[in-house]
């Protein structure tokens, strides 16, 4: 590792820290394996390769970072079906019930990013088949945090009729 990655890293440990250790192919196939055995399985971690984008707003890098991963699907050739392991770090203090919000923003900018960058090598959509997105948090607060949520629970329950 070279100085200026060093550097770059102690400098803010508590969010490269966790960069680092998630550089490590195993170390993300054992996280996967925490939200679902059946999708690591599927997964070939070998072949896994960052994306150098961030995909958190200005507003909330001050208590979100992301790390972005691409891999294919076990057996798919190069080129082949991929997924995209989205790995949010939330350094906020209390659990953050807008999550589920951030996240679908999040997911859909991947799509969007999958999108341009199809336009660069294509003339149309036309052949375009989004690959999916697989969001993870990783909370650092001290207070319990057991799930996430999902965007229905954020629906006023007076409508409820609209949930679906």
């Amino acid at each position: 590792m070279n100085r200026k990655r060093i550097r770059e890293l102690a400098r803010n440990f508590h969010e490269n820290g966790m960069k680092l250790l998630l550089e490590d192919p195993r170390n993300v196939r054992d996280l996967v394996m925490l939200v679902s055995r059946d999708l690591a399985e599927r997964i070939d971690f070998e072949r896994l390769k960052p994306v150098k984008q961030t995909f958190v707003r200005k507003d909330y890098r001050h208590v979100h970072t992301d790390i972005v991963l691409t891999a294919p699907l076990r057996g798919e050739p190069e080129g082949g079906k991929r997924v995209w392991i989205y790995i949010l770090i939330e350094h906020q203090s209390e659990p953050d019930r807008m999550m589920p919000l951030r996240l679908h923003d999040y997911v859909i900018q991947i799509l969007r990013y999958q999108e341009r960058e199809w336009k660069r090598r294509h003339r149309s959509v036309a052949g375009l088949r989004l690959q999916p997105v697989l969001p993870i948090v990783l909370y650092t607060g001290d207070r319990r945090w057991d799930t996430v949520g999902t965007l229905p629970d954020l629906i006023d329950p007076g409508a409820a009729e609209f949930r679906r």
